[in-house]
């Protein structure tokens, strides 16, 4: 089949950038886990708890759906050729991928409050905080299991496509473009909205005089939030753009990149870089990490001089 696109050779590319920073990622991730298991208090702090449950389940899609990914691009089908296996696998990433979404817009609308309204968070934690930890996995298992197991047609996944294609349901014209603004639209533009808002309104209240020290007060807050949502703008802010002109107005290098998730390896860079971002996010990690590098840099004018006895007397 002829395309206009080299395929091909987008595909390993794809498969050197992800082959190549997996295991750096998956050890940096069990550092994160150790230092983690050794400063219990990080993770019983409130303003903690949601970064390490996304850190979590990046870890996941790491070690269960990116090896995978990785062996469908080296040798053009997947791993097991099988049914069972193709749903196993939809369902897998899709699950991940639409949990870290709204846990990634959660987190910003609870960083506005951690800054703006900490008492009224704090006072009604149980509904704002730890129900929306519990309920964004839960709920998001739920959507999608249904979408591909329950909703009444027969899917046919196909061998030779990355993740088996796509389930039959989200073919339908209605449901697919239901599922896809829900599970991506949606949550990317909370992530939008809370960032710009956020940020907006610190720097407001920068200006005034009686509030001139809320930038310094909050700027680790503003920065770690920025630091880990920032990464859906590099990732699914160009997926959701592509399939917002492909609807508008297809072309066929449009249809190409979707059809062949050339932007696949996109979606993986938060997942890599979730080690770095919760080392950044979480104060105790950070800390942790300058004091390994301090200790080894090389000291320069610490040696001690020793006397010398000109005559060679004692």
């Amino acid at each position: 089949m002829n395309t206009i696109l080299n395929i091909p050779l987008t595909r390993q590319i794809t498969f050197g950038f992800l082959i190549t920073l997996i295991l750096p990622s998956a050890l940096s991730s069990c550092f994160v886990f150790y230092r983690i298991t050794q400063k219990k208090q990080i993770f019983k702090q409130l303003n903690n708890q949601f970064i390490f449950c996304l850190f979590i389940v990046y870890f996941i899609q790491t070690t269960l759906d990116l090896p995978l990914t990785i062996i469908f691009l080296y040798q053009g089908v997947v791993a097991i050729q099988t049914q069972t296996f193709c749903t196993y696998w939809y369902i897998l990433i899709s699950v991940l991928d639409m949990c870290t979404m709204y846990l990634n817009a959660y987190l910003s609308i609870e960083r506005y409050l951690l800054v703006f309204h900490n008492k009224f968070l704090f006072k009604y934690k149980i509904i704002l905080h730890y129900i929306p930890l519990v309920l964004i996995p839960i709920s998001s298992f739920i959507f999608v299991y249904g979408a591909v197991m329950l909703y009444p047609c027969e899917n046919h996944f196909v061998y030779y496509a990355v993740v088996c294609g796509t389930s039959c349901s989200v073919l339908t014209p209605d449901f697919g473009v239901f599922a896809w603004i829900l599970s991506f639209v949606v949550p990317l533009m909370i992530v939008i909205f809370f960032n710009v808002f956020l940020l907006a309104r610190v720097l407001l209240h920068k200006r005034r005089m009686l509030q001139k020290d809320v930038w310094q007060k909050n700027k680790g807050m503003v920065l770690q939030l920025l630091s880990i949502t920032g990464m859906l703008y590099i990732s699914w802010l160009p997926i959701t753009l592509t399939t917002v002109i492909s609807l508008a107005h297809p072309t066929p290098v449009l249809s190409e990149i979707q059809g062949y998730w050339l932007l696949l390896g996109l979606i993986y860079i938060p997942v890599l870089c979730s080690p770095i971002t919760a080392s950044f996010a979480i104060p105790e990690l950070r800390d942790d990490i300058r004091g390994w590098l301090s200790q080894r840099r090389p000291r320069v004018g610490t040696t001690r001089a020793v006397p010398v006895n000109p005559t060679g007397t004692h």
